[in-house]
């Protein structure tokens, strides 16, 4: 691949030549021919037109589906895999697919050995699946993200917040993600999409509020809901029904009391804070199932008695 990428910046035709004459003599091998087109799907990516865009787009797409049926065909984690899935992830950033961006990305970075990464190319991936988590439709989990150590890269450097960005969003704060308005306000593609967002990190501000109840406290009101998502009563009973068409929670509305009753949240990566409150609501259950044990003993005893 160095060899290809070198020839490529002089000769892009004589480079796709070379990777295809080796891939001729490797075919029998399926890594290697997998890592050899993974090589030529990356050199695609890279031949772009005067506007930027990538010249052979449909081929590409055509190339990865082809190869993610050899990628899936193999057994554990290979070599090849993380070529595959870092190809894969450019692609998806090319055709502005931000959540299947976000998805192959942790793939590949799940795969890659992260000391072979430089310092930039860790800055790059943290910010890129930053943005993804951010933009991505239907992304409401950001666990996953948030516990991986490549956001380490953006400590102490301009695009630190986000982060923090990413943090307000994983507990519903709308009032810190425009804190940050004068960092992520610069970023075209955050500040056109700024409802959007504010629309997702009040979704998540309702999972939060459900998931900090117990079960038997799970009837909301829609005040408390309006006062924590910063949304309007009025609007309240459609911010519900899209969480529960989105299939976020399950539960119902109560139009004549103005409450929501949430029975279930969609399961996701929680951060240590909500583990902790987790861990909490467990403890008080299992104080709950002793009680009642102790009451079946002590009003049982009678009933045993006679049997």
């Amino acid at each position: 691949m160095p060899i290809a990428r070198k020839v490529f910046e002089t000769n892009k035709q004589a480079a796709f030549d070379f990777l295809k004459k080796i891939q001729t003599n490797v075919k029998k091998d399926k890594q290697a021919n997998i890592r050899v087109t993974s090589g030529l799907i990356e050199l695609h990516l890279n031949n772009k037109d005067n506007k930027g865009s990538c010249v052979d787009i449909a081929e590409i797409r055509s190339m990865i589906e082809e190869t993610q049926k050899e990628v899936d065909e193999l057994v554990g984690v290979t070599p090849v895999h993380a070529p595959f899935y870092k190809v894969s992830a450019t692609y998806l950033k090319e055709v502005g697919d931000h959540a299947g961006y976000y998805r192959e990305a942790l793939r590949y970075l799940g795969c890659e050995d992260a000391q072979k990464l430089t310092k930039q190319e860790k800055h790059v991936q943290a910010m890129l699946l930053g943005f993804a988590a951010l933009l991505g439709e239907d992304i409401y989990n950001f666990g996953e993200l948030l516990a991986h150590p490549i956001l380490n890269a953006l400590r102490g450097t301009d695009e630190g917040w986000i982060v923090d960005v990413l943090y307000s969003f994983n507990s519903g704060d709308l009032n810190k993600f425009r804190e940050y308005e004068s960092k992520w306000g610069v970023w075209n593609d955050i500040n056109k999409n700024k409802e959007n967002l504010e629309g997702k990190i009040r979704l998540l501000c309702l999972m939060e509020i459900a998931l900090g109840r117990n079960s038997k406290n799970r009837h909301i009101s829609f005040k408390e809901i309006s006062e924590k998502a910063l949304i309007e009563i009025k609007k309240v009973e459609y911010l519900v029904m899209k969480a529960l068409s989105k299939g976020l929670v399950k539960g119902s509305i109560d139009q004549v009391n103005r409450t929501v009753h949430i029975t279930w949240v969609q399961p996701r990566v929680l951060s240590p804070a909500q583990i902790y409150q987790m861990s909490e609501r467990v403890g008080a259950w299992r104080v709950d199932v002793e009680k009642m044990e102790t009451v079946v003993r002590e009003n049982a005893k009678e009933i045993l008695m006679k049997t």
